[in-house]
């Protein structure tokens, strides 16, 4: 027997370490042709789950369910000793080896059994999705198709309609077109024919205009002459009549301008008096007649009041610096005036305006006078007012008014009224001596404390009553020579 070497143990140790390592790497080395990974993937498909790896690790350690000596193994023979000997206590590790590795093949193969039915059903579901999905889509395709079908056949018909409809209008549109056409050409040689007759027209009417202004002009020419014959008339007859006449109708007539009379119940003092209670104080008649001096701001020569009484008038037309002058029959209103520093004399007024000479006065008054005096002294008063103003002049006759009864009662309150004037009457007689501009200025209004109650004078039944009753007290007549 060839004794052993004291590294010979050592060498040994390391050669079944070395055999040990190598079984382990075979375990893990599949079999020849059986793939080496558990998952591969398809060609540019998702990764697939296979079991090669862990058969091919169960086939190779069937190998080693009992102990095996390689034919080249070093020291086989002792080694072979050894396992014969441990045989007794491997057998039941053997055994148990053959159980563990048969009991793997069998939980290996139902597992294979379970991949392959969760594949096998996996599959059928994915058959089954594709087909559910294929047949809803291809319904969703037929419904969608079917509507869109549906709303191109509903677009094709309203189309047509819409189409056929513009048709028709077109086609009315034409004939309506064609019509017009034919009344504008029908209207055309209607107005081709008849312009002569329209030129002719409008020479007619330019003709007739042009006559019709110069009618006018010598309508205007002849009025003006009109006048101015009444003026020279009223002059003339104003010239003609007897001064002894005048005076002998203002003594009769003109009541409070008459002199003095001592067995006339209305002398001097009384009607003084008189006129201070009924008619008012200076104050308030220079407050009311002060409205009328602007009339005679551009006249041409002084103004004449006639009848001037206080001299009311007078003062406003001084204040206003506009000349005046004026005459009294009243011996004390005559004073009272002249005292007050105005130009005023004690006569009678028709025999004092036809000492004027023509054409010198510039204004004429006479406030509250006529109502004293009879026809034919009214008249004798407006055609010396005619003959005495300038041309231009202004002539304004004041009186009560006969259309307020309200005004009637104070009319007769004064003994020497003859008779009431009515505007209207005394306005015609001015045109009629051949004053222009004559209007009638409503004035003195009635105070509200004898008027009506507003809801009455409101009724609709009562306002013709309340004009007729409470009309303006006096009246004011005024022309232009």
């Amino acid at each position: 027997m060839t004794p052993k070497r004291a590294d010979e143990p050592e060498e040994e140790t390391k050669s079944i370490a070395r055999e040990i390592a190598d079984t382990l790497a075979a375990l893990a080395t599949p079999l020849p042709g059986s793939g080496a990974a558990t998952a591969r993937r398809n060609a540019g498909g998702p990764e697939e789950f296979v079991l090669e790896g862990p058969r091919a690790m169960l086939e190779n350690g069937a190998r080693f369910l009992a102990p095996v000596l390689p034919a080249d193994a070093r020291a086989r023979k002792a080694k072979a000793l050894v396992l014969r000997a441990l045989r007794i206590v491997t057998r039941d590790q053997t055994v148990f080896n053959s159980a563990l590795l048969e009991a793997l093949r069998i939980a290996f193969r139902e597992i294979e059994q379970g991949v392959e039915e969760t594949r096998r059903r996996a599959t059928e579901s994915v058959v089954a999705v594709d087909g559910r999905v294929e047949e809803g889509l291809r319904k969703v395709s037929d419904d969608v198709l079917a509507e869109a079908d549906r709303r191109l056949s509903m677009l094709g018909t309203s189309l047509g309609r819409r189409l056929a409809e513009e048709a028709a209008a077109r086609e009315a549109l034409g004939r309506e077109s064609s019509a017009s056409t034919k009344r504008l050409d029908r209207l055309e040689r209607e107005a081709d024919r008849r312009g002569a007759e329209i030129d002719g027209l409008l020479g007619t009417a330019t003709r007739l205009s042009a006559e019709k202004a110069e009618a006018d002009r010598r309508l205007g020419d002849l009025e003006r002459e009109i006048r101015a014959l009444r003026l020279e008339w009223t002059t003339v007859r104003a010239g003609a009549a007897p001064v002894s006449r005048g005076a002998e109708e203002s003594g009769s007539a003109t009541g409070r301008r008459a002199g003095v009379d001592p067995g006339d119940p209305l002398r001097a003092g009384h009607y003084m008096s008189f006129e201070e209670t009924f008619r008012g104080s200076e104050e308030e008649i220079r407050r009311r007649q002060s409205r009328d001096v602007e009339r005679f701001r551009s006249v041409a020569g002084p103004v004449a009041d006639l009848g001037c009484g206080r001299g009311e008038f007078l003062t406003v037309l001084a204040s206003a610096g506009i000349p005046g002058l004026g005459c009294d029959a009243n011996p004390l209103m005559a004073e009272h005036a002249r005292a007050r520093g105005l130009d005023v004399e004690r006569a009678d007024l028709f025999s004092w305006l036809a000492a004027r000479p023509d054409g010198s006065l510039g204004g004429i008054t006479a406030f509250q006078v006529v109502e004293h005096l009879p026809t034919e002294s009214l008249f004798r008063l407006v055609d010396l007012a005619v003959a005495k103003l300038s041309p231009g002049g202004v002539l304004l006759l004041e009186t009560v008014n006969p259309e307020s009864v309200y005004a009637m009662k104070w009319f007769w309150m004064d003994l020497s009224h003859v008779r009431p004037v009515p505007g209207p009457s005394l306005a015609h007689l001015l045109g009629a001596a051949g004053f222009r501009d004559v209007v009638i200025d409503y004035r003195s209004p009635v105070p509200e404390s004898d008027r009506i109650p507003d809801p009455a004078a409101g009724s609709a039944d009562l306002a013709p009553v309340s004009r007729l009753l409470f009309a303006p007290q006096d009246i004011a007549v005024i022309g232009t020579k």
